[in-house]
């Protein structure tokens, strides 16, 4: 018996005596991670965490991607690698109820928003694949039926927080235009009209900095951390940045990109604000894309970034072409390790990329009908609302 093996056993010794409800609670105050490593201390520790009936009591973490054909979902979970799939119905079948084109707009923390019906007077729907409960949400009342800059929908859930969800709509006309937020609360079921504050928005702090210098939103999903959703800006003064949403539409506040790369993608890990941009390099007179780097928040206050990593095309494809910023997408960061998450269009496969290990894995390969991909972590935790079906 090695070292290893020798601390594992008298881990699971010192709690042999201790009921398996008493253990299951300890754990239940543990990391994601963690109880992912505690599987290794005995067989009986494993099995514990194993237990269907204990999982639902301990933290989860990433799973894997429900696949969409860009109707709704093509029937597909995909999982991690060492994961089997969730007992959920990938097909959701709740999707026949709703009337209209169906998409997928994100996920947070275990539960899912799609947007159904026809323009304009589309609705929303939030569903928990693992309660198999949902909720239908009328439309946020859309200001003009004119052609528009942007109009995104995001949803904010914490569970730590609130078993409430908030949904986050974001109109924009055009650029060096106005700007409305109207915000959902699945608390008072009801959306609130920001419209009167846009003025003072627009001619204060830092919705003023985003809207004269000519902003528009970036990212289709926002990264909810603390509370607000992120989402990447990008204006005319070809600068990067961030703008952060509180739940209730109210605050906006702006920080600029690290370094003011390109950025392609933010996201929570570890309790941390990430963002991945695209490492560019000059080769004479010309600017090619070389790689990803990923980058933690570390002051919110200062807006200080940290450089966690770098990794190169040639490391991540076995190539190195000009095209690569265009030829993959980064879908996620685990939420609970350094681990990032791609999709290669040229070949369509989905790579996992370790940044400790700088370990590289191809783990499953997309068909042509691929749309997008949604990252599930499993919530237990019951809607507060029901629908009457």
């Amino acid at each position: 018996m090695d070292m290893e093996e020798g601390l594992n056993a008298k881990r699971g010794a010192a709690v042999d005596g201790l009921p398996d409800d008493v253990l299951v609670e300890i754990l239940s105050r543990v990391p994601a991670r963690s109880i992912h490593r505690f599987k290794c201390v005995s067989k009986p520790w494993r099995d514990l965490i194993a237990d269907p009936l204990h999982r639902k009591r301990l933290p989860q973490t990433l799973e894997g991607f429900f696949c969409s054909d860009g109707s709704g979902f093509d029937g597909r979970f995909i999982s991690l690698p060492g994961r089997s799939a969730p007992p959920v119905d990938p097909s959701f079948s709740f999707l026949t109820k709703l009337s209209g084109l169906i998409k997928v707009l994100g996920s947070c923390n275990g539960l899912l928003l799609f947007e159904y019906g026809w323009n304009p007077a589309t609705a929303y729907a939030v569903w928990n694949p693992a309660t198999e409960e949902w909720v239908a949400v009328p439309n946020a009342g859309r200001p003009s039926h004119d052609p528009v800059l942007e109009e995104r929908t995001y949803l904010i859930f914490d569970p730590a927080v609130s078993p409430h969800f908030h949904l986050l709509y974001i109109w924009q006309k055009d650029f060096l235009c106005e700007i409305e937020v109207r915000t959902y609360s699945s608390e008072t079921r009801v959306w609130s009209d920001r419209a009167s504050q846009q003025r003072r928005w627009q001619d204060e702090g830092d919705w003023k900095q985003w809207v004269n210098n000519g902003g528009a939103i970036l990212t289709s999903t926002g990264a909810c951390v603390n509370g607000m959703v992120h989402l990447i800006i990008f204006n005319m003064l070809d600068e990067y940045l961030i703008a952060m949403f509180d739940r209730e539409g109210k605050t906006c506040r702006v920080i600029r990109c690290p370094d003011n790369c390109a950025s392609l993608f933010v996201g929570q890990s570890q309790g941390c604000l990430h963002c991945v941009g695209l490492l560019v390099e000059r080769e004479e007179s010309c600017l090619k894309w070389a790689g990803l780097s990923i980058w933690v928040l570390k002051d919110y206050d200062t807006e200080e970034w940290v450089l966690k990593h770098r990794v190169s095309f040639l490391e991540l494809f076995g190539q190195m072409s000009c095209l690569d910023g265009y030829n993959s997408n980064v879908l996620t960061i685990h939420p609970d390790r350094d681990l990032i998450f791609i999709h290669q269009n040229s070949n369509q496969k989905l790579i996992s990329y370790d940044m400790d290990s700088k370990e590289l894995h191809a783990f499953h390969t997309l068909g042509c009908d691929y749309v997008s991909l949604t990252p599930y972590v499993p919530s237990f935790l019951n809607l507060v609302l029901t629908n009457e079906h």
